[in-house]
């Protein structure tokens, strides 16, 4: 009886300091008192003239005999490439997008219940080759004479001109720069509207920069055109805009 006393009387003293362990660090916890914070969001923003021009267009041909179709827009593409010596347009700016060879079929026939599977099989009446290339073209005097010389010694397809910057990097720095100069700016507005004190830039977030340029449709080679004269394009300009987040910890 005794011995089983000693027992009982051990486990309650374990039991008792395992609570006891459990709730002193619950005690010696206490909740940090929240920083008083000001979020404030800049944007930089502003248009920049593009300094280079990517022309997008191909040279289409068909007809029955696949050997004589590719020979055709082969010969048509040697003139292209020609014009772009005579341009001074660097190789390495002349880039191959896309080629296709397209089978051209008859319209499908009505299967009858006795054709076999062999003879459901279309014959192809010929072909279609289509070499799609796009030019960088950095002087911009150039891009009318591009777009009017490739036409006319066999470019049969324009897909239009996007604009562009050569060097993205700084307008990008630029932009953010500008953009945490405003958010800056406007919290030391609201902070001697509210009257609190900046103490210190607890966080900053980057929104991103966006590149936004016009970009000329295909309708370009509906312009009126003169025989002799070479296409009148406008370039526009680049829009580029960014964001900058900063949190700042404020005191009265």
């Amino acid at each position: 009886m005794y011995r089983t006393f000693q027992l009982i009387s051990w486990a309650v003293a374990v039991v008792t300091l395992s609570l006891l362990g459990i709730m002193v660090p619950v005690r010696a916890e206490t909740e940090a008192p929240e920083i008083p914070k000001l979020t404030v969001t800049g944007e930089g923003k502003f248009d920049v003239a593009p300094d280079k021009a990517v022309v997008s267009f191909a040279v289409e041909t068909a007809g029955e005999r696949l050997s004589d179709v590719q020979q055709e827009n082969q010969t048509r593409m040697s003139k292209v490439f020609d014009e772009f010596r005579k341009l001074e347009i660097p190789s390495q700016f002349i880039q191959t997008t896309s080629f296709q060879v397209i089978p051209e079929y008859p319209p499908p026939p009505r299967r009858s219940s006795g054709e076999s599977l062999e003879q459901s099989i279309p014959r192809i009446l010929g072909y279609r080759v289509i070499h799609q290339v796009n030019v960088e073209v950095r002087d911009l005097r150039k891009v009318g004479l591009v777009v009017d010389r490739t036409l006319k010694v066999g470019a049969n397809r324009f897909a239009g001109i996007s604009w562009g910057l050569q060097q993205e990097e700084p307008v990008r720095l630029q932009a953010l720069q500008q953009a945490a100069d405003k958010a800056s700016a406007k919290a030391e507005t609201l902070a001697r509207a509210l009257h609190v004190k900046l103490v210190r830039i607890m966080q900053v977030t980057e929104g991103g920069v966006s590149i936004m340029a016009p970009r000329g449709q295909p309708r370009m080679m509906a312009m009126a055109m003169e025989s002799s004269g070479d296409a009148s394009i406008s370039a526009g300009e680049i829009s580029v805009h960014g964001t900058v987040t900063l949190v700042y910890e404020i005191s009265q």
